[in-house]
């Protein structure tokens, strides 16, 4: 997929949070499809945001 992004090819968001992380780092921002980056976000806050909510409610729980 890096190969195609490099090359604007990539049409579909990027697969989780680690994925993007990648293209960020490694690729120009001009390269980068605007609504493929929008999509690819939307999908990591998808998959990230619960993770973080399951962290905090757990030290609230371990504080309390």
């Amino acid at each position: 997929m890096l190969k195609q992004a490099s090359h604007g090819l990539v049409t579909q968001a990027y697969s989780g949070p680690i994925a993007l992380r990648d293209k960020l780092a490694h690729l120009p921002h001009r390269k980068l499809n605007s609504e493929v980056l929008a999509a690819s976000v939307e999908r990591a806050a998808a998959e990230v945001l619960p993770l973080i909510q399951a962290r905090i409610q757990d030290l609230s729980n371990t504080s309390a």
